[in-house]
């Protein structure tokens, strides 16, 4: 995992994924199978059995920025769209919060980075 500027561009890399309401706001779920990282991973999947299919479903704020992560915007404009539409209690440090989700779900091969900004730019 590496560390990405305000520039840098999340782009999806997950391609099986629904937007359904509940409680009137919308939600994302992400349906994707897990990798092993390595031959220790693949060992103790196949020793316990583990199921590599995984789903993921967001909670709103985390819907605003899989939805954004579209490769047309950069991290600080995610951040702009997230202080803008969500509560600051809910997202302050909004810049910190972004950046560790984002981490996140790049640990799980969910996004990755195109480190500028879009052309133009």
């Amino acid at each position: 995992m590496t560390e990405h500027g305000p520039t840098a561009v999340p782009r999806r890399d997950a391609e099986d994924w629904e937007v359904a309401t509940v409680d009137g706001e919308p939600r994302v779920t992400i349906h994707w199978t897990k990798r092993p990282r390595n031959r220790l991973d693949r060992f103790l999947f196949d020793l316990f059995g583990t199921d590599r299919e995984r789903e993921l479903e967001f909670d709103p704020v985390g819907t605003t920025v899989w939805r954004h992560c579209d490769g047309d915007h950069t991290v600080a404009e995610i951040a702009e769209r997230v202080a803008a539409s969500h509560d600051a209690d809910r997202v302050d440090p909004v810049d910190e919060t972004l950046a560790h989700f984002l981490m996140r779900l790049e640990e799980r091969d969910l996004v990755r980075f195109e480190e500028s900004g879009p052309a133009g730019e």
